[in-house]
This record gives C-alpha cells, sequence and structure tokens, in this order.
C-alpha cells in the first residue's frame, strides 16, 4: 500500500481523535534460559483515526472469522512453519500504522530494577506511550491487560504521573480492556508476535524477508532498547563487505549515542532530531540502501503528529543539528540516508569538496 492510500491517521485533522491500540509479545523474565522465556519483549501499537474506527472494527471482525472462527486473533495461534497463512493475514491487515518498542532481554542487567515483573511492564511499556503521548495531541489509548485491579490502577497512576497530567479528567484517554473483548487489540497481538518471530529467529530467511516487506510500508516506528553498538547479524567474511560492514555500524553507535543522550524528555528541536533518525535508521536497517528523499521523511513525519514542516527545517533544525551532534548522515540530490558503505562516505565527500573548495576559493579572491 502506498502512503497516500494510508489514510487511517493521515486523513485526521489535529482535533480528531487518534485511537492507539496496544498489545505486547514475549515475557518479562530477564533469564532467556529459562525453558519458555522469551528473548526480546515487543511492543505494538496500531493507530486508527476516529473516522475510520467503525470500519477497521468491521474489517478486523470479518478476518477473525474468516481465518480464527470463534477464536481470537492471535499470534501464538499460528506455529512457525505456517508461514503462507501468517502472511496472507498480514496482507489483510495491511493499511494499519504500526509503532514497536523492541527489547532484548540479554542486555538488560539481571540484578537491576526491571527484574522485577511490573517495572518491567510499566517501563517498556511507558518508553512507547511517551512517543505517542509526545507526538499524537488528541489520543485515545486502549490497552491490553496485566494482572489484577490492583496492578491495572498502579499503571493508570503511572500513566497519569508521566504522560498525561489530565488522564483522569479524560476517562476515556487510557483504557484497559481484555483482548477477548476489542478485535483491534487483538490485530496488535499479532503483528507484535510476528515482529517478535524475526528478532527471535524462529522464521526462515525467506518468511523474514516476506514479513518484513509486508511490514516495512506499515511502520511509522521501530525502537530497539536496549540500544544495540554491536549487531546481533555476522559480519561478511570477504574484505570489501566487512569494510562496509564497520562503516554501517559505526554509524548505527553514533545514532545510538546521540539517543541516549537525548534520553526520554526531548525539547521540541530535539524530538524532532530523533524522529528523523530514528526514520533513518529504520530504513536503512530494514528497507533500503537508497536515499531516502526529503519529501518522504516529511510524509513521515506528518503521520507522527508534525505540522508545517518544510525542507529548509529539516535541513537546518534535523539534519544539520544532528551532524552537529557527531550523527553521521550522508546526502545527496536524492535525498539522505545513514551510510552502509565506504561508497556512501566517499560520494559524501565528493559532493562536499565540490560545495567547500569552490567557495574557498571564491572567499579567497575577496
Amino acid at each position: 500500500m502506498q502512503r497516500g492510500e494510508r489514510d487511517h491517521v493521515d486523513g485526521a485533522t489535529e482535533l480528531e481523535k487518534i485511537y492507539a491500540f496496544v498489545d505486547e509479545s514475549g515475557n518479562s523474565d530477564l533469564d532467556t534460559s529459562k525453558i519458555g522465556s522469551s528473548g526480546f519483549f515487543v511492543v505494538c501499537s496500531i493507530l486508527v483515526a476516529e473516522k475510520n474506527l467503525e470500519d477497521a472494527y468491521g474489517r478486523a471482525e470479518e478476518l477473525r472469522k474468516r481465518h480464527f472462527q470463534t477464536g481470537e486473533i492471535k499470534s501464538s495461534t499460528l506455529k512457525t512453519n505456517n508461514s503462507d497463512r501468517r502472511a496472507r493475514i498480514l496482507r489483510e491487515l495491511s493499511e494499519l500504522p504500526l509503532n514497536f518498542t523492541v527489547v532484548d532481554k540479554s542486555c538488560i542487567k539481571k540484578d537491576g530494577g526491571l527484574r522485577f515483573k511490573t517495572s518491567f511492564i510499566k517501563f517498556i511499556n511507558g518508553m512507547l506511550y511517551n512517543r505517542l503521548f509526545g507526538s499524537l495531541r488528541n489520543l485515545q489509548m486502549i490497552v491490553d491487560e496485566h494482572g489484577g485491579v490492583e496492578f491495572q490502577q498502579s499503571l493508570r497512576n503511572y500513566v497519569a504521573d508521566r504522560f498525561v497530567d489530565d488522564l483522569f479528567g479524560d476517562e476515556d484517554a487510557f483504557q484497559i480492556k481484555s483482548s477477548k473483548d476489542d478485535v483491534l487489540i487483538q490485530v496488535a497481538d499479532f503483528f507484535a508476535g510476528t515482529v517478535a518471530q524475526i528478532y527471535e529467529g524462529k522464521a526462515s530467511e525467506d518468511v523474514v524477508r516476506v514479513y518484513k516487506a509486508i511490514l516495512r510500508s506499515l511502520t511509522l516506528d521501530l525502537v530497539e532498547w536496549p540500544s544495540k553498538y554491536q549487531s546481533h547479524l555476522p559480519p561478511p567474511l570477504d574484505d570489501i563487505g566487512y569494510a562496509d560492514y564497520q562503516v554501517h555500524q559505526e554509524a548505527l553507535r553514533q545514532a545510538d549515542r546521540f539517543s541516549e543522550r537525548i534520553g526520554q524528555h526531548p525539547d521540541e528541536d530535539e524530538h524532532l532530531q530523533l524522529s528523523i533518525l530514528n526514520f533513518l535508521r529504520f530504513q536503512s536497517e530494514f528497507v533500503t540502501k537508497d536515499y531516502v528523499p526529503t519529501p518522504e521523511i516529511i510524509a513521515h513525519l506528518g503521520d507522527k503528529g508534525f505540522r508545517e514542516l518544510t525542507v529548509q527545517k529539516i535541513r537546518s533544525s534535523g539534519i544539520a543539528k544532528l551532524r552537529d551532534s557527531d550523527v553521521i548522515i550522508t546526502s545527496s540530490a536524492k535525498g539522505y540516508k545513514i551510510p552502509q558503505t565506504r561508497a556512501d562516505i566517499n560520494e559524501f565527500l565528493d559532493r562536499a569538496s565540490g560545495i567547500v573548495v569552490p567557495l574557498l576559493e571564491r572567499v579567497k579572491r575577496a
């Protein structure tokens, strides 16, 4: 589906409500060596504008009846070797914008505060809540329930304290529901489970390629935590491939360092820079080796709630500030990218020298 056709959020006005349906895949146990303990924890939200809500519910319910009969839409009910069926379901759900948080539990300290389930759930979900409430002004969030009544109330208090000051003035701003009572929460479960399969390495390369091809056009935002200073993928064995691999990894490390320095509470300009950086990184790792055109970056940021952006604003308040903070971003007439090869760096240097050297010559003459 092309960006212009995905109007579940694009077609919403600033005052129109946006509904975020949230569910997870994985468990909070940090001992990943245990049988049944997941290696990753994935939180997914799907976004639907209010005017499209009834249609989204209708389509999801029709799909549920067709593929799951009387049961819920659940990723775990499909075996990993049933990739064709999963791909068909994903394609039928391919008009819902997505946000993800992917947590590598093996990189979390086992003796820290996140070893407690309640702290883990609140903190990890909070990373997604913060991005959503920070970029969407009129948001209504519906999340799958956890634990008993006491925990659910503590989760509401957590959200109210950190993300929505007047949460209790709007009873609908944050709702907790059982997935069996809301088919769109079930859809979020299905996407979260699919992404978890990719990260857990439970699918073949061909299946992963199909999943990514479907998911990459839907994903507004994907954040990996903790930041990866080293890729989980093995480097190429040949000299040329390894050199390119080192370029890409160093660029990703610099991106991670910037994100960590900014932290969870960026100012307005930093929020813009993080959003640009996350989008370029996602494109670099999962989508394309090509440059990302500036209009595509502006359209993506529009999906995330940024208004009245111009090419100059992207260049001066976004890309330039990122480069000033040691983030490596190359550019050409085609757009911007996180460099993946030595050729990307050389092309950028040639372009820069073509601008700087003539300018210095003019200064010298003056």
